[in-house]
């Protein structure tokens, strides 16, 4: 659970107040005392501009247009919403847009902690407005709307604008708490605690966190995946790197006011419980089975955490909205039992998924594989059963070929990555010797892994699962089982990270003793065909539509992300192009068993419904409205949730409360992938020889 940028620290939780006559005589609003850099800062600065300028990959030059970059990715780290500087603001700073570069170079932290101090008192000026206003008790029958996605808004004129803003933010916040069932005045004191809470906060932040901020948006500028660990994230970044997370087993960021989860870790209790997705938005935590339930909109990521966390065996309940739904909507409550999340929960595991085609029945093996594991200390230890994720597929194919499988499928959804060796050498279990990835240094020069095992563990027909969140080593491993012709890729695009990080500890340059880590991008990956993974990822050969919107995650969103290219080929034979000529057919029976398959449709309507209700920013400002929209919604979602319990032959419920424990719907895609592997086989589209299952035999006997 990661903590990078101020945002983290100050949320943009205040986006609503408006001057009024009423509050002309106001008292001034309490001024935060202004902070300085440390000299030790002063050190850390230049190294960090020494090992970026040296050793990135990019030799991105500390020029004009990147300085530039730095000073507006700097103001969206403060201000992410818009919410607090004025364009008359950004126009007093924008003598900084140029200097950010020798600033840096000199290291010269003033710009940066200028702005910050300016950044601060907007705060504190603006929750002391915040408070007055709000016992003014703002309109809720009026005709206007609120804009709560302000990721693309213009900043504000001048302060009669970011005041208009203001108001309709307060009115917001305050009908969301009646929706969630509060009444004015219950609403009004959450609203005070709130927003009092933040101000608290803004007094905690302290220099080390400023700096904290203005590195991590400098080595951000060289590309997504460089960052600067403070002491404390570094420390925090070596437990989640352990998979040893005492709690829910989710990674958690802030995105304006909400802690946002960021993604679900396979194997802990917040994946087997399959309710708490990437997106969804933590509004509330309680302990145990009836603690009250803490409102915790606006706070520090830290404090949050630790909330979250505790000792394994323990209940915490957490007040959640979902992904893509705007604020008011219907909100639902999750209840997990804490748990530590060891190496084991991540480790590759199979099932088979029973077919039944012409009378007959087909199996298909599922090995799904959360991450590219590798325990690396017991291999140096001379441990001779150590874990790694190639040993342990290798295992399982080995299972499902004694139950008598026609077809695999690899499952590499949400799969993030992990040791390259690994991705090297699981490849191998699936082609002859020959080269897997290519590496290309700062230096230029290419490395070539290979895998060099000539056995092969599976022959049959193949198909490999990936969606948007299929990143890295997945995608050497995907990119190469592609090349070869060896097996069908089918999901969505895979997020496109085709970079090679390092871990440098800072402490080796630095003689303080806490000046962190910087994590480097030093190289980049190809694939044997030459093309590079990076940005574009690898494209699936059938599309299966995914929730995940590819406009809001993956490398191409990033506008700094380093650019796709292509180096010389390896030398490589790929397999017989079989699969590739019988392709269209395989595609034209996909489509047709989709068009009727009335889970596949329910499931496209659940996407399409999604993607109707994330594309909306703006809500209104009229109570009566909301409550009838939201009613609207209830309605809905209890069709839908009905729709799929009489597809599994389940009586409807009467209401979204009486919605039972069993109400998990089916992985419609994960069935689909199997039909698909169940038609390659029925065509013998491996590499042959393979095991003669029983429907081979029958195959082959003509049936």
């Amino acid at each position: 659970m990661r903590n990078f940028a101020l945002r983290s620290l100050f949320p943009a939780l205040l986006i609503g107040l408006i001057a009024s006559p009423a509050f002309a005589n106001l008292p001034p609003a309490e001024s935060l005392a202004n902070l300085t850099p440390k000299p030790a800062q002063v050190l850390v600065d230049q190294t960090v501009n020494g090992l970026l300028s040296r050793y990135h990959y990019g030799d991105k030059e500390l020029n004009n247009a990147l300085s530039e970059y730095i000073f507006r990715h700097y103001l969206k780290a403060l201000d992410p919403t818009r919410s607090y500087f004025t364009q008359q603001d950004i126009d007093e700073f924008s003598k900084y847009s140029r200097q950010m570069g020798n600033a840096i170079r000199k290291g010269n932290l003033e710009p940066a902690f200028n702005i910050y101090n300016a950044y601060k008192e907007r705060v504190a000026q603006q929750v002391h407005y915040a408070l007055q206003v709000l016992e003014g008790k703002p309109d809720l029958t009026t005709d206007q709307t609120y804009t709560f996605d302000r990721d693309k808004a213009s900043w504000p004129a001048d302060q009669a604008a970011l005041d208009a803003l203001w108001h309709k933010r307060v009115t917001n916040d305050v009908i969301n708490l009646m929706l969630a069932g509060k009444s004015r005045d219950e609403a009004a004191e959450v609203l005070r605690k709130r927003y009092k809470n933040f101000l608290d906060q803004a007094k905690q932040i302290n220099s080390a966190d400023v700096f904290n901020t203005f590195m991590n948006t400098y080595a951000h500028a060289m590309d997504p995946h460089t960052a600067y660990f403070s002491p404390e994230d570094s420390e925090q970044f070596r437990i989640e790197m352990s998979l040893k997370l005492q709690g829910i087993g989710a990674a958690l960021t802030i995105k304006y006011q909400y802690v946002t989860v960021e993604r679900v870790i396979p194997g802990g209790p917040a994946a087997k419980s399959d309710q708490l997705h990437a997106g969804d938005r933590i509004v509330g935590v309680a302990q145990g089975k009836d603690g009250k339930m803490v409102d915790v909109v606006g706070w520090r990521l830290s404090d949050v955490v630790n909330l979250i966390r505790g000792k394994k065996g323990t209940v915490v309940r957490l007040h959640i909205l979902p992904r893509g739904a705007a604020p008011g909507s219907t909100e639902k409550n999750l209840k997990l039992v804490r748990n530590v999340i060891e190496l084991k929960a991540q480790q590759a595991r199979s099932d088979v998924i029973d077919i039944k085609r012409d009378g007959h029945e087909y199996k298909v093996g599922v090995i799904t594989i959360p991450s590219f594991y590798r325990d690396f200390k017991a291999e140096v230890a001379g441990k001779k059963d150590y874990r790694s994720t190639t040993r342990d597929v290798r295992r399982l194919i080995g299972d499902l070929k004694e139950k008598d499988i026609d077809a695999l499928v690899v499952d590499l959804r949400d799969n993030p990555g992990g040791s390259l060796a690994e991705a090297t050498e699981m490849t191998g279990l699936f082609i002859d010797q020959g080269p897997v990835v290519q590496v290309r240094g700062t230096d230029g020069q290419v490395k070539v892994h290979r895998d060099r095992d000539d056995s092969v563990a599976w022959r049959g027909p193949m198909v490999v699962m990936v969606n948007r969140f299929s990143a890295s080593a997945s995608e050497i491993f995907t990119g190469a089982i592609q090349d070869y012709h060896r097996g069908l890729i089918v999901g969505s695009t895979t997020y496109g990270k085709g970079t090679v990080q390092s871990l440098i500890d800072l402490n080796h340059f630095v003689a303080s003793g806490d000046a962190g880590q910087l994590k480097l991008t030093i190289a980049k990956f190809y694939r044997v065909t030459g093309s590079s993974t990076q940005d574009r990822g690898v494209r699936p050969d059938i599309v299966l539509p995914s929730p995940i919107d590819t406009s809001e995650f993956g490398e191409s969103t990033e506008e700094n992300a380093l650019p796709w290219d292509k180096i010389s080929a390896a030398d490589f034979q790929p397999f017989q192009d079989q699969l590739h000529a019988r392709l269209p057919a395989l595609r034209q029976d996909h489509l047709r068993r989709i068009a009727d398959s009335p889970e596949y449709q329910l499931f496209l309507k659940d996407i399409e419904i999604a993607r109707k209700m994330h594309a909306r920013n703006t809500v209104s400002l009229n109570i009566d409205k909301r409550r009838a929209e939201r009613k609207d919604l209830e309605e809905r979602q209890l069709a839908d949730i009905n729709a799929w319990r009489q597809i599994k032959g389940k009586k409807p419920v009467k209401s979204l409360e009486a919605l039972p424990d069993d109400a998990d719907r089916p992985d419609v895609l994960l069935h689909e992938a199997a039909q698909i592997a169940t038609d390659m086989s029925k065509m013998n589209l491996g590499i042959g020889p393979q095991p003669e299952t029983k429907v081979a035999k029958k195959v082959a006997a003509g049936f």
